[in-house]
């Protein structure tokens, strides 16, 4: 029995209570079992989380765990502030919306009205191809990190993210085609909000959400230099302790939101009874629909989807040593909201774990996976990422070396995504709803030499020089040498740079004449970065 089910199951002896519709719940849980949930973070040696749970808007729960400051010997409060990470994008989100509820723009206007800047794609990019992050766009933090500085390693505004998308000359994919996440589509939104209102962002959702909600408590990380009292220090596992890994760039809309789990409450609350007039929560969960008829369960910053047969509305965040997560669970008018201050906490994990204890009983049904394994390499044909599906000797399969967890015939789930096998096809079945089709790949080639020279970036401020040593291949970039590459299938390696982060796939192109010119060079959220052979 799982831990879940297992907390679950003691709710359910603790009694039983009906709610709205006759569905029936366990009663309210102790807090000692919400304390269990964060026990590892309990001590006054380690960073922690504050989680607040709500009902109709009123905190019925409210929690803090570990130490606000390691080096002070502070502990947590429910009044401490952190960083919510990609959760702050809803704010952002909302204050578009406002404005164009307000008709100063419409979410159907071209990028380009605002942001002359940026180049012509060919296509337009709307503000809301951008906040359901189906433009296209590269994601400035996976660019800047081809280009030797990843996110955090540097000080970095919304202007410096203007000017590092205005030089990509190329999109991941045609607007409105696929969903995936950017960061620089909220960048960019909070330079419209600006230049449309006159405000910043910080000064706009200052004056039309904080101070009407009464969030105190909140405020905006455009300069990490500014005192903030009362904000915690922001942590990642070190060996046997800790490092400080406190956000560093004044970028924000993407994320920077500083704020306090009460305040979050005041916030969901808002949402659920729909405080800033009809219509604006229902627009902010619309899913989009896909230029090829598939709807995308991301909204504007929100996410709707189903949680063990619950409706679920919910957003992660994650910046720094920052972690968070928010969730609201409309039929139960139940909320939940977490803030953490380590980057081991897996809010999403916790979060729901939390909501488990006070949403109708669900009892998990395993399903053992039967007939041989779907093993081998695949590619996914959008991006090229491969996938390497193995099995793990006890009857169970990987992918990448990570398990995952059989969920029906042919049906295998990592972490929210389902990879679907039927025959010679797979799809990798997205959380957000769409289904991306993988191609099984050819053996890698044998010659290693024609990969060998360098290759410099078109739109992108670096050089990768690939060297052969002995039987394989190494590669070197702007503030790393040396790394191996991995060959994954034909003119495809991939390469590790954990100095940096970066998880990088090199898909090598070759003219007409058979030899390799070209390096199309792909990160988790940036594809296919054109590189060309120097010299």
């Amino acid at each position: 029995m799982s831990a879940r089910v297992a907390r679950r199951v003691i709710g359910a002896a603790l009694g039983v209570a009906a709610l709205a519709g006759g569905t029936a719940a366990a009663a309210d849980p102790s807090m000692a079992q919400v304390d269990a949930i964060f026990a590892r973070w309990a001590g006054k040696d380690a960073p922690g989380c504050a989680v607040a749970v709500s009902r109709e808007g009123k905190p019925i729960a409210v929690r803090a765990y570990g130490m606000a400051d390691l080096e002070s010997h502070v502990p947590a409060t429910v009044d401490s502030i952190y960083e919510a990470g990609s959760d702050s994008k809803q704010f952002t989100a909302a204050a578009l919306v406002m404005l164009a509820r307000e008709g100063k723009l419409s979410l159907d206007d071209d990028v380009r009205k605002y942001l002359p800047e940026l180049p012509d794609y060919g296509a337009p990019v709307t503000l809301r191809h951008m906040l359901h992050h189906v433009s296209g766009l590269r994601d400035w933090g996976s660019v800047a990190a081809v280009e030797g500085w990843p996110r955090n390693s540097r000080t970095a505004n919304n202007q410096d993210v203007l000017d590092l998308v205005a030089r990509q000359k190329e999109l991941n994919f045609a607007p409105g085609t696929h969903y995936l996440y950017s960061n620089s589509n909220y960048n960019l939104a909070a330079i419209v909000v600006q230049r449309v209102s006159g405000q910043s962002l910080a000064d706009f959702t200052r004056e039309h959400i904080f101070k009407p909600l009464g969030m105190t408590h909140t405020s905006w990380r455009d300069d990490h230099r500014n005192i903030v009292p009362g904000r915690t220090g922001a942590y990642e596992r070190e060996g046997a302790g800790y490092a400080n890994e406190q956000v560093i760039e004044d970028a924000y809309g993407n994320g920077g939101l500083l704020t306090t789990v009460g305040d979050l409450v005041k916030w969901q609350a808002a949402l659920d009874g729909d405080f800033f007039g009809k219509g604006f929560v229902a627009e902010m969960q619309q899913p989009f629909v896909l230029k090829d008829g598939t709807k995308s369960a991301y909204g504007l910053a929100l996410v709707a989807g189903d949680h063990d047969g619950v409706f679920e509305v919910s957003h992660s965040g994650s910046t720094g040593g920052y972690r968070a997560w928010m969730a609201r669970y409309p039929a139960q008018k139940l909320a939940v909201s977490l803030l953490c201050n380590t980057g081991e906490a897996d809010t999403p994990v916790l979060g729901r774990e939390v909501a488990d204890l006070y949403l109708p009983l669900h009892q998990d049904k395993p399903y053992a996976p039967r007939g041989p394994l779907p093993t081998g390499m695949w590619a996914d044909r959008l991006t090229g990422f491969p996938w390497r599906f193995a099995a793990d000797g006890k009857g169970g399969l990987t992918a990448n070396g990570r398990a995952l967890v059989p969920v029906g015939p042919g049906r295998w789930m990592l972490r929210e995504d389902v990879f679907a096998f039927s025959g010679d096809r797979l799809v990798r079945e997205t959380r957000e709803g769409e289904r991306q089709p993988l191609d099984r790949a050819e053996a890698p080639a044998n010659d290693l030499s024609a990969y060998v020279g360098r290759f410099c970036g078109v739109d992108v401020a670096s050089c990768i020089t690939v060297t052969q040593n002995g039987g394989r291949l190494v590669f070197s970039g702007p503030r790393w040498r040396g790394q191996a590459l991995e060959p994954a299938y034909r003119d495809v390696f991939t390469g590790d740079v954990k100095s940096l982060g970066l998880n990088l796939v090199l898909k090598f192109r070759r003219d007409a004449a058979g030899r390799i010119d070209t390096l199309r060079v792909g990160e988790t959220r940036a594809f296919d970065l054109l590189f060309k052979r120097a010299g």
